[in-house]
């Protein structure tokens, strides 16, 4: 309270009533020999019933708190009382200085009252909003089962008539099921994204790390998904080959649902043109930027750098700002598991301590650039 410094050069004028703070102007036992309008104002009364009277009087242990912050050059938060009321119904913020050449002590008071009640009210608010959250995610977690399954049912009886099991359909038929069986699987992606996306916000995900190959894994994946790229002319290249520590100490089944998040980005935004995911290990600059070695040893192949482009999709700057915003909407319709892909990404990549980027330019495409720690 930088108030304090103007008392010590304090002249009578107009000013001491002016501050915004209330100050008490105390001889050295503590009796009160002046206060300001903002006193008067705090406490609901006159000059006349607290001038002559003691600090102690309106404020619960005045002495010992007073000599407390005098000595200490500190503030407290301190109880107090309003005439005529037995108990101290104030929270006040105080601080005070001591003037050796006047012998007087300036007390500064703030009113925290209403703000320690608007505080409790926020809390209580936040308290009641966090269990509604958490119940809401309970819910869904445990329908997610039964509303996935009924998805699978309909994808796979669909496509089982597709397939002739029914018997010979029409080209209307076979157009309508087609049909239905391509929504089937799209809401079936979209909300597995967003159930897993309440799992993680519900903080119900356990980490499992062990040691495993990372080029395995990679190698894995990629076959997995050879077929569908090749099904649908995209063009998709991997690149590990400066990738030279491949032993990895993490969850493994996380970080294989990462790599798939991306391949399946891949897969259901790419209509034509070219996908890419580069793996190495980044470089030594990239990790200074981001502050990622604050706590660590300048060694970069600790870290695995993954940059993840897609030429199909591009988003716009409103997008861009918002992207890690998990339910902002913007102006553009996107598929809810695109977001909530990219969403679980950023939870997963930071629990592990990582980081997470996205670029995105006309002619360019989108670039998801993402960083974890090897162990």
């Amino acid at each position: 309270m930088k108030i304090l410094e103007y008392l010590k050069s304090q002249k009578e004028d107009n000013n001491f009533n002016l501050l915004p703070d209330g100050i008490f102007t105390l001889e050295q036992d503590g009796k009160i020999i002046d206060v300001n309008d903002k006193v008067l104002e705090i406490y609901k009364t006159t000059r006349f019933n607290i001038l002559g009277r003691y600090f102690s009087d309106f404020v619960e242990n005045g002495t010992a708190i007073l000599n407390e912050v005098v000595q200490n050059s500190s503030s407290q938060m301190v109880k107090g009382y309003i005439k005529g009321e037995e108990k101290p119904s104030l929270s006040l913020e105080i601080t005070a200085k001591r003037n050796i050449e006047t012998n007087k002590v300036y007390v500064v008071i703030r009113n925290a009252t209403e703000r320690l009640s608007e505080h409790k009210i926020i809390k209580e608010k936040f308290s009641t909003a966090q269990k509604i959250i958490d119940e809401k995610n309970d819910f869904l977690l445990d329908s997610s089962g039964v509303i996935l399954s009924n998805l699978v049912s309909i994808s796979g009886f669909s496509r089982a008539l597709l397939d002739g099991i029914g018997g010979a359909l029409s080209e209307k038929q076979q157009k309508y099921l087609n049909i239905i069986n391509l929504n089937a699987r799209d809401l079936n992606y979209d909300l597995e994204k967003l159930f897993m996306l309440f799992k993680t916000e519900s903080g119900k995900i356990q980490y499992n790390n062990k040691l495993f190959d990372l080029i395995g894994l990679i190698k894995s994946i990629e076959r997995l998904y050879q077929k569908d790229f090749k099904d649908k002319k995209i063009i998709f290249s991997l690149d590990y080959s400066t990738l030279t520590e491949r032993d990895c100490f993490l969850d493994c089944e996380i970080v294989e649902y990462i790599l798939r998040s991306i391949m399946d980005i891949f897969s259901r935004f790419a209509n034509f043109g070219k996908c890419s995911l580069n793996i190495g290990h980044p470089p030594l600059e990239f990790l200074k930027e981001r502050e990622f070695l604050a706590n660590d040893s300048y060694d970069t192949k600790k870290y695995v750098l993954f940059e993840a482009k897609i030429a199909d999709l591009v988003f716009n700057k409103d997008e861009l700002d918002n992207i890690f915003d998990t339910y902002y909407k913007g102006s553009v319709k996107r598929p809810i598991g695109l977001k909530a892909s990219l969403n679980l990404l950023r939870n997963y990549i930071t629990d592990f301590r990582g980081g997470i980027w996205v670029y995105s330019k006309e002619n360019f495409g989108t670039m998801v650039t993402f960083v974890l720690p090897l162990r």
